[in-house]
């Protein structure tokens, strides 16, 4: 009787929707393959179409990059807390193999609480939930296009092979196909010419040379350096992700395990070669590792826009796994999750296994070549970005800035300046031997989307330092200051003199040479000469020009600054008046915002442009990028309002104005 009464509960639980495969979500296969997958190897890339590649420069999209959100499969391998937590910001796509089976994972994202406007589904069959190894690999390509680079998957698992294919005709984009046997497991890049995968990629396709293999990630990922290497674990999987990540262009996580054990050799070697391979910045990768003694699945975790998402295991090494991400990636979220006890982490298949991630196709991309190590002392450094905004919405060029500070100073900002195309440019001030200088890159575009490089921002920028052999006692940095902007003459250019000598050095004048009739002012107003620059100091200035009514190509004249010791640098300013309309005043809608005083200590108030009608509002960003306060505007009965800033911590801000007839901005120090 209960035999039956037992059998009679398991059919009627078999006919509820999904149960059945969430007693076995991969219906009896498994990660490896299994013998009889074995036998039906020769069907593994059998009728695959490999296409024309993507056309123009081809980047492979990098895991730590932007991303609409994450691909994972119902039903699953990874808990709800863990999809909610990803739900939070970014959107979960999930993958069902009906709309009966799509009813049910929204039932159960409703009844675990949800954000239901960041999950979206794709539904279509498949074999097994490790959407990493057969997931959609993303590229840019041609005229800011976003496509998918598909290849065979090395499992005879024809549902999961076509996932790739069903993601690009769901997004409307361009799938390619790529004749190499591979799995997404065992290929991690950097997202700027770099990738690497274990030898298994050569073993699973006999049939073409190591030269032939490159060649193909060459031309449909864009990869210039492809690192393939001996897998340390000596597992059945071969998989890059059971023992490395790349977590930056130029960072590399390598698991680490006691001297004990079987694989510490093979591991420590394997940490050593991407110590003296160079990444993408010309500089050695900097390798991290994180602890994993009994072969803990840590390095399988993913990375989700400024979350790390790492598998925990429920032990005493879990606290200090999740420390080492933490010393690796300053300012991400780093979360740790324990696995289903129905579908456990395990040491060759756990949280990255079974996420993919998926690439923002209007992503706001900067690509930088950075300074780093030591660098000789020169007038200034040149800082050159490409700014490339998918969405083909406009950068934003009140938004394009350096945000760099000089060993433990606060932060300063430069303006970023349009060359061309997608080329920005400006340049650091130099500095003394010894400083260290740590800049990033921000920019916006009208999206919606703010970008920074390196990716996080001012947790971990870019740091150089000044390396000087004979410095002169006194600099002036930048020699030239150009005008070729309503801005620039308005908010002026700024230029810095750094005294390199040993003794204070006195600033005695500063004086025109008077070669044309244009006038010009120096910031700040309360500067009195002479001024004393004790060794290692410097004084910042501000030159801004009065602009004459009459007009020419372009004008020059220079500043001359002038020691007690009758030493002269002369500063040259060039005006390129053919761009302007020769009138005498700037524009209100340029020159209208105002803020006194400034520095700002406590209270200011605000002047608004005298022309402003109706309600608008003032948004004020750190240096960082980062929106501090929106202030509403009411102009109707008075042109200025008061602003408190005691909520701001001290730094530079800039405010913005947003009205249907001004968009106008101006550089705040708050300062207490």
């Amino acid at each position: 009787m209960r035999k039956k009464l037992y059998l009679a509960i398991c059919i009627l639980l078999s006919a509820i929707p999904g149960f059945a495969q969430q007693t076995d979500p991969n219906n009896g296969l498994k990660h490896w393959m299994t013998p009889e997958e074995a036998l039906q190897r020769d069907l593994i890339g059998r009728g695959f179409v490999e296409t024309d590649p993507p056309t123009g420069i081809i980047r492979n999209v990098e895991e730590f990059g932007p991303a609409e959100g994450v691909l994972i499969r119902y039903p699953f391998g990874i808990p709800l807390n863990l999809i909610k937590e990803m739900a939070e910001s970014d959107t979960v796509t999930t993958i069902v193999s009906s709309s009966s089976q799509q009813a049910t994972v929204t039932s159960q994202y409703q009844a675990n609480g949800m954000n239901l406007n960041h999950c979206k589904f794709l539904i279509a069959p498949t074999n097994t939930y490790w959407t990493r190894d057969y997931g959609p690999w993303y590229v840019t390509y041609g005229d800011k296009e976003v496509g998918i680079v598909d290849f065979p998957y090395n499992r005879p698992r024809p549902n999961d092979d076509e996932i790739p294919k069903k993601v690009a005709t769901s997004l409307g984009i361009e799938w390619f196909g790529m004749n190499v046997i591979h799995t997404g497991g065992n290929y991690m890049t950097d997202g700027t010419g770099q990738a690497s995968s274990t030898t298994l990629v050569w073993d699973e396709n006999p049939s073409q040379t190591h030269e032939q293999i490159a060649q193909k990630v060459h031309d449909y990922l864009g990869i210039d350096n492809y690192m393939v290497v001996a897998d340390p674990n000596g597992t059945y999987i071969d998989h890059i992700d059971c023992w490395g990540k790349f977590l930056a262009p130029d960072k590399v996580l390598i698991r680490k395990v006691p001297f004990s054990h079987p694989q510490y050799s093979l591991i420590e070697s394997t940490a050593a070669y991407y110590a003296t391979q160079n990444s993408s910045y010309g500089t050695p990768y900097r390798v991290y590792r994180v602890n994993t003694p009994n072969d803990e699945p840590y390095t399988n975790s993913y990375i989700l826009n400024r979350k790390v998402f790492v598998p925990i295991m429920g032990n005493s090494n879990d606290a200090a796994a999740i420390q080492a991400y933490q010393a690796a990636m300053p300012g991400y979220e780093v979360l740790g999750f324990l696995g289903n006890p129905s579908t456990p982490w395990e040491s060759t298949d756990a949280l990255h296994c079974r996420t993919h991630e998926m690439a923002d196709r209007g992503m706001l991309y900067i690509e930088h070549l950075p300074l780093t190590g030591v660098k000789p002392a020169q007038f200034e450094f040149d800082i050159d970005a490409e700014i490339t905004a998918f969405s083909n919405q406009p950068v934003y060029t009140d938004s394009t800035w350096v945000i760099y500070k000089v060993n433990s100073a606060g932060w300063d900002t430069l303006a970023l300046t349009h060359i061309s195309g997608n080329h920005w440019h400006t340049a650091l001030p130099g500095q003394m031997e010894g400083d260290t200088v740590s800049y990033f890159i921000t920019a916006a575009d009208a999206s919606g989307r703010r970008q920074n490089h390196p990716y996080i921002g001012a947790p971990d920028p870019h740091v150089f330092i000044i390396k000087i052999s004979n410095p002169p006692d006194v600099v002036c940095a930048p020699d030239t200051l150009k005008f070729t902007t309503w801005e620039d003459m308005f908010y002026g250019k700024s230029f810095i003199t750094r005294n390199f000598s040993t003794q204070p050095v006195v600033i005695s004048h500063i004086d025109q040479e008077d070669l044309i009739p244009f006038s010009w002012n120096i910031d700040p107003w309360n500067i009195s000469l002479p001024y004393t620059i004790n060794s290692g100091d410097s004084l910042a200035l501000n030159v801004r020009i009065n602009i004459p009514a009459s007009r020419s190509d372009v004008q020059c004249d220079s500043l001359r600054v002038v020691t007690s010791e009758s030493l002269v640098h002369n500063i040259q300013l060039c005006l390129d008046l053919d761009l302007f309309t020769g009138t005498s005043q700037l524009p209100e809608s340029q020159s209208g915002l105002k803020v006194f005083p400034n520095p700002v200590n406590g209270e200011a108030t605000i002047q608004l442009p005298a022309s402003l009608i109706g309600n608008s509002h003032i948004e004020v960003f750190s240096s960082d990028g980062t929106l501090m306060q929106t202030l509403n505007v009411n102009s109707k009965n008075s042109h200025q309002m008061n602003w408190t800033t005691a909520s701001l911590p001290e730094g530079i801000y800039l405010l913005k104005l947003n009205d249907r007839n001004h968009v106008s901005t101006t550089k705040v120090l708050i300062n207490r």
